[in-house]
């Protein structure tokens, strides 16, 4: 069950006019960068960081698995000259790969939908939560960590992002409905734990950090956002305003 607490809520009320962004309501607004409805761009960034700091662990998994599996050459990695190697792998991709299909179609939809949740449950819409998404797996991914042992997918740049909007807000909305019911599954808090770890396991592994150090090293709870309704050029009125609010929950 989600238990806020008092410093850990906040409210904060805007107002603009329809008049000035009538004509950007008519689009999917990008606010990733610039938080333009009170998304939170601190809790995004800070799980940002953890995630790089989670990705030598991934790596490290993916390396101890067959090559039939990965495809990586572990003896071109092991020879040093990372950067060259990083260039050379860059430099001839996107290639369409042969990866078992298991790594492509299961493994990367769900890693995008871990991407997907950092920015969803940091208050950012769909939209902007499947920009972050193929951002990450783009450039964080593909042509970041895994360009210096393969070259990069043609597959992974589509199913990834795709794949982590559509798993990633099914994730998101069946993480908040089992914290609705007490954080149980089938009666069972331990399943609830398990479920709650796999939907999103950055937030887990958050909170985790957090406990052993005894402070808020990482920023984790959900941001919830009001939503700006379209308007039309016929609806829209000089000087008209509309309110929002946006919500910070601690759990």
């Amino acid at each position: 069950m989600i238990k806020p607490v008092a410093a850990a809520l906040a409210l904060t009320f805007s107002t603009t006019s329809f008049a000035e962004s009538s004509s950007s309501n008519l689009f999917p607004e990008v606010t990733l960068f610039n938080a333009a409805n009170g998304e939170d761009q601190e809790r995004l960034w800070s799980q940002t960081k953890l995630m790089f700091g989670l990705g030598a662990g991934v790596i490290g998994a993916l390396y101890l698995m067959p090559e039939s599996v990965t495809n990586w050459d572990k003896s071109e990695i092991g020879r040093g000259n990372m950067a060259q190697k990083w260039w050379d792998n860059v430099r001839q991709g996107p290639v369409w790969d042969d990866d078992h299909w298991a790594i492509n179609y299961i493994g990367h939809p769900y890693f995008g939908g871990v991407y997907y949740q950092v920015a969803r449950k940091s208050g950012y819409d769909q939209f902007n939560s499947f920009l972050y998404t193929t951002l990450m797996s783009t450039f964080y991914w593909e042509y970041g960590i895994e360009a210096f042992a393969e070259v990069p997918s043609i597959q992974d740049l589509i199913v990834t992002p795709i794949g982590g909007w559509l798993y990633g807000e099914w994730a998101y909305q069946t993480e908040q409905r089992i914290r609705a019911g007490g954080g149980e599954v089938m009666g069972s808090t331990r399943l609830g734990n398990a479920s709650l770890f796999l939907l999103d396991p950055v937030e887990s592994i958050g909170k985790g950090i957090n406990r052993v150090t005894g402070n808020d090293t990482i920023k984790t709870g959900i941001t919830f956002n009001t939503s700006n309704p379209v308007q039309t050029p016929s609806e829209v009125r000089a000087k008209e305003s509309y309110y929002g609010f946006t919500l910070h929950f601690h759990y």
